[in-house]
């Protein structure tokens, strides 16, 4: 009979129904022969012939190129049974069956991929370097056995512990709750919940991200709060509750949280830190990547996937609403052989997406382009992609410096934070490459200044940057329920820098709300840029240290187009809502 936790049989079925190998309609029949012959669950997956130990096996090593080990015969020394505790080895279901003759290496079998998350906590509890094996489930039990012969502690009578401490917590809640006089229908439970509710918590993890993709949604939130929990999604730059999918969640919180960490390969015992991940996720045919980030709060993990369509990065520059002679300035300035386009703008404006758009054009066979990123967010044909890990002092300035003796033509600075990254991005601009990168300015002329506070000298940054592109997203109003907005008087307008007879002629529109725009008002979202070229006259203001304002002053004298410019331009057109533009633009004055 197998002697596997709980925790690790419901991890390996997971990842089982993840792989294809068996279904969530075979969880029934699963747990009925488990029942009736009183045997583990995965015994009864084998009796069932869905899978069996050698199918696992070559699931594990094909996954991770991981050694096999046959523990047949092996024995359990004395140092082996004293290097984890018991309930540890138990409660993971792994196999430590070899110390090297000089002590720091310990060789570990695992049974499936769930194990990989526990390499950072057998590091710190062993003080050795780790070495994992693949092995069968019935070896790792027989193994764990035989290791474990001479402890008391056995897995009944850890389950027994775990249970009376679970019943003691719960008397302590409940009577708590007595005093206090309030009564929860559902109490707080810390351990996995049981096989027959996993299939509706993949059902549901699922449901929860299929949903976001097919609506658009550009970040999904899981969050815990004491008596409730919510998802909800940011469509179109803004966070709605999806009232729908809360009940359950509240109801289930502890198991969609480790569903969604053993998706992004985390560890799941592991509590007390922030962790980051991603996850393949494959929706009618095509693959979507989620960036998933889960942080511990005072009552749960939460939970932050941002979804990464891999088709955005196809977007091309004539999609992105340029006026025409804008898009003419920007594509002399891409095209050109070397210089620093910057691309500024707050979070969120759809800086990288601007960026990926521009790379797609200039990419070329002869060409060589770099790109650092934090993270890689799409996949690019052609381009090398490199992910930047600060963890190990892999930051923007250090792959910076090794692109440079990988003679490229095109680089790719995802974001300029430190003056060293500027410093050498534009000197890098000076010898004969094209760098493009983004900075977080309000507006393209105070971008300059920026650099400047930044302690680069004035000669470089007047030579090196070529343009700089700043850039909002507006939501636009929704073309099926457009109206005229009565709210909006021509004094109004003429207070945003409309002249008396765009104010007297203007048709403001806005969204009366219909099923097509959920009743938002708003359908979708579009770019207002503003793109400064650093002409003759830009460099000889920035040499003489000329002030945002001046620089502005010159920029609108060159013909200079603002975004407030092109904001009232959306608004005369009928695709920007009044009420949007004071909530994107009006702090750029």
């Amino acid at each position: 009979m197998l002697k596997i936790s709980r925790e690790s049989e419901v991890n390996l079925i997971n990842i089982l129904i993840d792989k294809d190998v068996i279904s969530g309609k075979d969880l029934p029949n699963i747990k009925k022969l488990s029942n009736e012959g009183e045997k583990s669950q995965l015994e009864a997956v084998f009796e069932l012939k869905l899978t069996d130990e050698d199918k696992i096996l070559d699931l594990l090593v094909k996954d991770q190129s991981l050694e096999t080990v046959d523990l047949t015969g092996m024995e359990a020394s004395k140092d082996l049974q004293k290097i984890l505790p018991a309930n540890y080895i138990n409660m993971n279901f792994i196999a430590p069956f070899k110390i090297e003759p000089d002590g720091k290496t310990l060789h570990i079998a695992i049974s499936d991929i769930s194990k990989l998350s526990l390499m950072r906590n057998l590091k710190t509890i062993t003080k050795k370097n780790i070495e994992l094996h693949a092995a069968k489930v019935s070896q790792i039990s027989d193994f764990i056995d035989k290791l474990l012969k001479d402890n008391k502690t056995t897995i009944k009578s850890i389950k027994e512990k775990n249970a009376k401490e679970q019943k003691e917590k719960t008397k302590t809640f409940d009577s708590d709750l007595a005093e206090a006089g309030e009564v929860l229908e559902n109490k707080p439970e810390e351990d996995i919940e049981a096989l027959e509710n996993e299939s509706e918590v993949i059902k549901f993890s699922t449901a929860v991200v299929a949903e976001a993709i097919k609506l658009g949604v550009s970040d999904i939130h899981i969050e815990p709060f004491r008596f409730s929990s919510r998802v909800r999604y940011r469509l179109d730059g803004m966070l709605t509750s999806q009232e729908k999918f809360n009940k359950f969640l509240h109801d289930n919180y502890g198991a969609v949280v480790t569903r969604f960490k053993i998706m992004g390969k985390l560890d799941i015992a592991e509590r007390r830190l922030p962790q980051d991940g991603a996850i393949p996720f494959k929706i009618e045919g095509k693959v979507v990547d989620l960036r998933l980030s889960i942080l511990p709060t005072a009552t749960n993990e939460r939970i932050v996937m941002r979804i990464l369509n891999k088709d955005a990065g196809d977007i091309s520059l004539e999609q992105l609403n340029f006026e025409e002679t804008d898009l003419k300035n920007l594509r002399k300035a891409i095209h050109g052989t070397q210089g620093l386009v910057l691309v500024t703008g707050p979070t969120g404006s759809g800086k990288t997406t601007t960026l990926y758009s521009i790379l797609k054009e200039v990419s070329k066979p002869h060409l060589n382009i770099l790109t650092a990123e934090d993270p890689v967010e799409y996949e690019l044909d052609g381009v090398g992609q490199v992910q930047i890990k600060d963890d190990i002092g892999y930051d923007f300035a250090r792959a910076l410096r090794s692109f440079l003796r990988q003679d490229p033509e095109i680089i790719l600075v995802g974001e300029m934070r430190d003056k060293e990254t500027v410093d050498i991005g534009l000197k890098a601009a000076l010898t004969g490459h094209l760098v493009f990168s983004t900075l977080h300015t309000n507006d393209a002329p105070s971008t300059i200044t920026r650099l400047q506070n930044m302690g680069t000298p004035d000669y470089l940054i007047s030579a090196a940057v070529s343009l700089v592109l700043a850039q909002r997203l507006a939501r636009k109003t929704c073309i099926e329920c457009r109206e005229p907005d009565p709210d909006v008087s021509p004094k109004a307008l003429a207070e945003f820098g409309f002249t008396v007879e765009q104010a007297s002629r203007a048709k403001v529109q806005r969204g009366k709300g219909c099923p097509k725009c959920k009743d938002s008002g708003y359908k979708g979202r579009m770019g207002i840029y503003e793109i400064l070229s650093v002409t003759k006259q830009i460099k000889e203001a920035i040499l003489r240290k000329a002030t945002t304002p001046e620089l502005k002053k010159i920029a609108l004298a060159e013909g200079f187009r603002t975004m407030q410019d092109m904001g009232r331009e959306l608004i005369l057109t009928g695709d920007l809502n009044f009420r949007e533009y004071e909530r994107v633009l009006s702090l750029e004055q």
